[in-house]
């Protein structure tokens, strides 16, 4: 890869998409920080030199194109040689009560805003030979939860997406990395419920698992890693000569997936729910 690197992040306005474009920024590199929040986007620009803030809603087709025109204006038709595919929110509760427009708007931005964004950079590291796309996925996306299964299933179809994509692109010098964080000391699951309609009571019969749920993932995302952590792996993976497939960070994250994925699946149900 070049010693400077162009990379797009998306969802760059909080949690771990702002750390990795302050670590690419740190490294030297040009980073376009995109996000629907381009008052906070303006602040970040304004704080770190070489981040440029571009409004982008991945969830919004139009939204993406207007954007990577921008991408393309400032590049000179270049493109990026990195992009990673962060935008994304957490959506929670029992599959049976969670409305349809919620599950929707969980799958237009995890997956079809990834996909949609994703399609707009291959043309470009196509025409000259080389580019990483780095797709942030999830524990989840491996081990499906109680409570977790929308998200999860969202998380599911970038992995199945980033492993059919990485053999397709394979022979044009074009690398896809999946990043699988554990638990995170991010705001992502409040995000998700902050706009929609997930967090409408329940059910009593889902009550205490809804409610023991909660007071888990809380206490683990409250001891989970910082975001810089992750942003850390990320940058490395990008001008790493040969990187891995995947990176579960913190390596708890590894121990988890190979865990919950080696033993038989009625005994990982009841584990997870033991601990939940």
């Amino acid at each position: 890869m070049a010693d400077q690197l162009k990379v797009l992040v998306t969802g760059a306005s909080s949690g771990i998409g702002r750390s990795t474009a302050i670590e690419f920024a740190r490294r030297g590199d040009i980073v376009f920080a995109a996000a629907r929040r381009e008052e906070v986007l303006a602040e970040l620009a304004a704080a770190t030199p070489g981040i440029r803030a571009l409004a982008m809603d991945v969830s919004d087709p139009s939204s993406v194109d207007q954007a990577w025109a921008k991408i393309l204006a400032d590049t000179g038709g270049a493109g990026v040689d990195v992009l990673v595919n962060n935008a994304g929110f957490a959506l929670s509760g029992p599959v049976e009560v969670l409305p349809g427009t919620e599950v929707r708007r969980q799958f237009d931005t995890n997956v079809f805003g990834l996909l949609k964004v994703t399609q707009a950079a291959l043309p470009t590291m196509r025409a000259r030979g080389r580019g990483r796309i780095i797709n942030i996925s999830s524990v989840v996306g491996r081990t499906a939860f109680a409570g977790m299964g929308v998200y999860s299933a969202s998380k599911y179809a970038v992995e199945a997406l980033s492993d059919a994509l990485r053999q397709e692109v394979a022979g044009f010098g074009i690398k896809v990395i999946l990043i699988e964080p554990g638990f995170v000391a991010t705001g992502i699951g409040e995000a998700g419920n902050q706009h929609g309609e997930a967090d409408e009571a329940v059910p009593e019969a889902y009550a205490e698992m809804v409610k023991s749920g909660a007071k888990y993932l809380a206490e683990q995302i409250a001891k989970g890693i910082r975001p810089e952590q992750v942003a850390v792996t990320i940058a490395d993976a990008a001008r790493r000569k040969n990187p891995r497939d995947r990176y579960a960070v913190p390596f708890s994250a590894r121990l988890m997936i190979g865990l919950f994925t080696s033993i038989p699946t009625r005994v990982a149900d009841d584990l997870k729910r033991r601990a939940a």
